[in-house]
């Protein structure tokens, strides 16, 4: 068995690393082995569009071949379909009956003994087919907050909500000229980009917040304004901390010291936070969340903006693009302002 908990955790949501850890035990846990029995709570939010008889009878009896992970959702992959989805939301959580407490938020006050686990929503008892006389594995799923979502669909990967996620930092990174592309072609602060899961499947706030911070850039600043060599850093700098975090196993203890990650959570401290070198950190309110910033390394350039080739070719497409817009737009008015307009009779 996978050992889920063997140092102190960090007090945050799940995003990648947390969710590529969680992922890992299930697979070493779970892969192989038949599920015999399936316990479920009636629960509309947090299971999408299945009932709890429908949500046992599709998993009773099926065998987990594989599982696998994209951004922040995670799912099993069973003999056959339909297959299990997963996000845990901001507070979801497993369980292994008999095993530690998994945990990437405060230590639990729960006893590891006791079972089902506190705001559990579907439990899974599984066997080896391999070996019938080995000890049963029994999973739970908890959400305390009905934030998670569990939902069964035919291909994981080519359904949604999967299939409309952005690329994965580890998975699916884009090259850096497609990077570069994709940063230039919006207009918004650049956390609130990286955000966005139709862009960047798996980066949270506090990834988000460390990645910028490692690459000396300002959370608002406009992405249409980011110079090739900020945009090239935070390329590597987003591959860094997520690929760091996850060789960790989501242990923060074992981040890197120098990580802004260590000292962002003293927003509530009356005498402030502070770096280790003692640059204080502020903490404002960048694309929709609460946004750790170390001003005097990440600048907030004002009335920045580029002129280089390729976003002064971007602004012509989209000059042009705007104009045929417009003259279709015309046509079409035009046309419908003749279909409206009364028909002369004809006299005989």
């Amino acid at each position: 068995m996978l050992n889920l908990q063997s140092s102190p955790c960090s007090l945050t949501m799940p995003e990648l690393p947390e969710v590529h850890r969680a992922e890992r035990a299930c697979n070493v846990n779970l892969v192989g082995k038949k599920i015999v029995h399936v316990g479920s709570q009636e629960d509309n939010l947090v299971f999408c569009d299945i009932t709890k008889k429908e949500f046992e009878k599709e998993l009773l009896n099926k065998v987990v071949v594989d599982t696998g992970r994209r951004g922040k959702y995670f799912y099993f992959l069973f003999n056959e379909g339909p297959h299990v989805v997963m996000h845990f939301g901001m507070t979801g959580d497993i369980r292994f009956k008999d095993q530690e407490i998994f945990q990437y938020r405060r230590p639990s006050k729960d006893d590891p003994k006791d079972w089902p686990p506190r705001f559990w929503k579907f439990t899974i008892t599984l066997v080896e087919l391999s070996n019938s006389s080995s000890q049963n594995v029994v999973m739970a799923f908890t959400d305390k907050r009905r934030l998670a979502r569990v939902r069964l669909v035919n291909s994981p990967l080519q359904d949604p909500p999967i299939s409309k996620l952005g690329f994965d930092p580890l998975q699916s990174m884009p090259n850096r000229q497609t990077f570069r592309e994709k940063i230039l072609m919006r207009h918004c602060p650049i956390k609130a980009l990286l955000l966005n899961q139709s862009f960047s499947a798996g980066v949270g706030n506090w990834i988000a917040d460390e990645t910028l911070y490692q690459s000396r850039i300002h959370p608002a600043q406009y992405t249409n304004t980011l110079s090739d060599e900020q945009i090239m850093a935070l390329y590597d700098n987003l591959i860094y901390v997520c690929q760091t975090a996850v060789e960790a196993n989501a242990d923060s203890s074992l981040f890197p010291s120098s990580w802004l990650f260590h000292y962002r959570w003293g927003k509530g401290n009356k005498a402030g936070a502070f770096m280790p070198d003692g640059e204080k950190i502020l903490f404002e309110y960048v694309g929709g969340r609460t946004t750790a910033i170390v001003p005097s390394v990440q600048i907030l350039i004002q009335n920045a903006s580029r002129n280089d080739s390729y976003y002064t070719n971007l602004n012509i497409r989209k000059s042009n693009r705007q104009k045929r817009i417009t003259i279709v737009e015309i046509l079409q008015s035009e046309n419908s302002a003749k279909d409206s307009s009364p028909k002369r009779q004809r006299t005989s």
